[in-house]
């Protein structure tokens, strides 16, 4: 027999019922009423959720891409050189009487440069022969290149002896530029032959490979060719400067802002977010090509000048998020000139 527990009381369209039931339909009835209360609070909670996921949106600035011609510039580092050093020569044996020139100078073809008088004036000196006599009998050491002189190895008084060298000279018009470009490279310099020399002083003069040199560095695997100027340079020898090659010339670049690309923590994939309908951010995949200052050019992207894409604001943000353009009828506009380039370190030596 069961027994009865309690009595459930309850009203329907004015008329009052009461129902006995029993210990085991008790807690049924209790157990579905729990149940009912917790899946109407969880779906409250979700719904409040999703409300409040609605109404967020990220504020974030747009740009428009910009296409203009580019070029991608490879730099190499290189150093001047004096290809051309003469020593000057003692063709007696004496002793130095008179240096008609210093480091650093300058001298031209035919210039005295050294007088020696021979062991012999010595002799005739003791024996009271006239100056004269003994004056003729000095050798003159003539200049027979213009140039600078590099090093003077003897002052007067010194005693020499034929073949002796007395000063090294090099040619002003020998300047030549030595790059080094690496080995598996070459194939640019074969196709390049014209380049830019960026000296120290920021300013540039046009060169052209003229040759390379019959050996290699075989630390750095790098091979050394010679740039020659299209004009003279006025540097000292062993001054390193850079020398720039055109490597690709590309006609329609499609560039945006450098803070647009967005990418994984690797950074092996990139990506963009394109704003679609004025509220949605779609994420577009893409490849960095040049970057030419504050702008990235992106490859086999789809993108349309038309187009918009978050360039503030984008980080964090997933695939179709909703987003707020703060700048909508202000867009970031690109001041770019026509013919950018965009700069790559090569070796350096």
């Amino acid at each position: 027999m069961n027994i009865i527990t309690g009595i459930i009381k309850f009203q329907v369209s004015g008329f009052k019922f009461q129902v006995k039931v029993t210990e085991s339909v008790f807690r049924l009835l209790s157990m579905m009423a729990i149940s009912l209360l917790l899946v109407l609070g969880g779906c409250a909670s979700r719904q409040s959720v999703k409300e409040d996921e609605v109404s967020v949106k990220s504020d974030v600035k747009v740009s428009s891409p910009v296409i203009f011609p580019a070029n991608r510039l490879v730099n190499y580092m290189a150093v001047t050189r004096y290809m051309q050093t003469n020593d000057i020569r003692s063709k007696l044996t004496g002793i130095i009487r008179q240096i008609n020139c210093s480091v650093a100078g300058n001298i031209t073809v035919n210039q005295p440069l050294f007088v020696i008088q021979p062991q012999e004036a010595a002799a005739l000196q003791k024996s009271k022969f006239s100056s004269q006599i003994i004056n003729g009998l000095s050798d003159t050491v003539y200049a027979h290149l213009s140039g600078q002189i590099k090093n003077l190895n003897v002052q007067v008084g010194d005693f020499v002896q034929v073949g002796d060298v007395l000063a090294t000279c090099i040619r002003a018009n020998s300047m030549r530029i030595i790059v080094y470009i690496p080995v598996e490279k070459e194939n640019l310099v074969s196709k390049l032959k014209n380049c830019t020399l960026i000296l120290p002083d920021k300013s540039s003069v046009e060169g052209r490979i003229s040759g390379k040199l019959p050996s290699a560095d075989s630390q750095d695997q790098t091979q050394a060719y010679i740039v020659e100027p299209s004009k003279p340079i006025a540097l000292a020898e062993n001054i390193n400067l850079t020398v720039q090659f055109t490597a690709e010339q590309i006609q329609d670049a499609l560039f945006v802002p450098e803070s647009a690309v967005l990418g994984n923590e690797e950074q092996t994939s990139f990506w963009v977010l394109k704003l679609k309908n004025d509220s949605i951010c779609i994420k577009v995949p893409v490849e960095k090509g040049l970057e030419i200052d504050s702008l990235i050019q992106l490859i086999n992207s789809g993108l349309q000048l038309n187009d918009r894409v978050i360039s503030e604001g984008g980080y964090g943000l997933p695939d179709s998020a909703k987003v707020q353009v703060i700048n909508l009828n202000s867009e970031q506009k690109m001041d770019i000139k026509p013919g950018a380039n965009s700069k790559s370190t090569g070796s350096r030596h």
